[in-house]
């Protein structure tokens, strides 16, 4: 009767397992589509300094939103000078925007890269599930 009742076990916990790898694929092949979308649309000049160039999304499902900064002799300055504004804005973004629901439902770490016209990473801002919950 214990030789049945490991065999149960360890098969409940392969079933489980698989269920949560299966889950994360289908979610990764989700947050694809999605940077597919937006990358359609790329490059796009969104005001005189900022560029968005795309959208990619790792392995682990975490979303990245890839940024130019451009014509500007100090880049770093033009970012940091706007940080703070930028990540009060995705924080309501995040939590009024029914389009970033798979975002908040899924518990998706977003970046968004910030680099200079030489390819030079100026800034990541990162945000976690718990920034937005």
């Amino acid at each position: 009767m214990q030789k049945v009742f490991s065999i149960f076990s360890i098969a409940l916990l392969l079933v489980v397992f698989s269920q949560c790898i299966s889950d994360q694929r289908a979610l990764n092949r989700r947050l694809v589509q999605e940077a597919a979308i937006l990358n359609a649309a790329t490059p796009i000049m969104l005001n005189e300094h900022t560029r968005f160039d795309g959208a990619s999304v790792t392995s682990d499902n975490r979303f990245r939103y890839h940024y130019t900064v451009l014509h500007t002799t100090n880049p770093d300055s033009l970012v940091n000078s706007s940080l703070q504004e930028f990540k009060e804005m995705v924080r309501i973004l995040y939590f009024t925007s029914p389009e970033m629901a798979i975002f908040r439902e899924n518990n998706v770490i977003v970046d968004w890269n910030f680099n200079d016209e030489h390819g030079r990473t100026i800034r990541t801002v990162t945000i976690k599930p718990e920034d937005y919950q």
